[in-house]
């Protein structure tokens, strides 16, 4: 889990919190399992949720250009798993805002914090 997640969690409620840091490691991709899909006919974008991404790179390899594309992703595999994590981390933030949504305010609190804000 990245900071800028952390930083997102503390906005949520207490149950928003406890299913984000249930859910999140269980989907949360690895730098080893991307490079031994990588290893294995370069399907390491498959494993990073981007089934098109390694389509294309696979067409690509027949004229070359997808090798070299593919040994550059060696070099930076570790970046790539981590802009999948943080997707992964948007979802399952999104998926607990909309399974425990934060009760909607009384009338009363509404007027009360614009009471507090006005002095």
């Amino acid at each position: 889990m990245d900071a800028q997640t952390r930083l997102e969690i503390q906005n949520l409620t207490e149950q928003q919190q406890q299913y984000v840091i249930q859910t999140l490691p269980a989907k949360e991709k690895t730098v080893s399992s991307a490079y031994i899909f990588w290893v294995l006919l370069g399907a390491h974008y498959f494993y990073l949720n981007k089934p098109f991404k390694n389509l294309f790179l696979w067409a690509l390899s027949y004229i070359w250009i997808g090798i070299i594309w593919w040994v550059y992703d060696a070099f930076r595999m570790k970046r790539l798993v981590e802009e999948c994590n943080r997707e992964i981390a948007k979802q399952v933030i999104h998926d607990a805002i909309l399974l425990y949504p934060k009760p909607p305010k009384l009338h009363s609190e509404t007027i009360d914090a614009e009471f507090k804000e006005t002095k």
